[in-house]
């Protein structure tokens, strides 16, 4: 399911950070070992995510961390 909002705003990455309570150097390394979304677009050198693409993220965490309740 892909979520997609009218105007859907873009979070820089310490908004981002915020979103899902980590700091910078452990964003970056989640992203680098793809355990995070690669940021949708760059405005100039800095990184930003839609919010659908934050949402999204947050989903699959929920469903994979509930299926991990059921199996084990």
């Amino acid at each position: 399911m892909n979520n997609t909002f009218i105007g859907d705003p873009l979070y820089s990455k310490t908004k981002v950070c915020g979103y899902v309570c980590v700091d910078e150097s452990t964003l970056d390394k989640w992203i680098v070992k793809n355990k995070f979304p690669k940021p949708d677009l760059y405005l100039g050198r800095h990184p930003r995510w839609r919010l659908s693409t934050l949402i999204n993220f947050s989903n699959a965490k929920q469903q994979e961390y509930a299926e991990q309740q059921l199996c084990g």
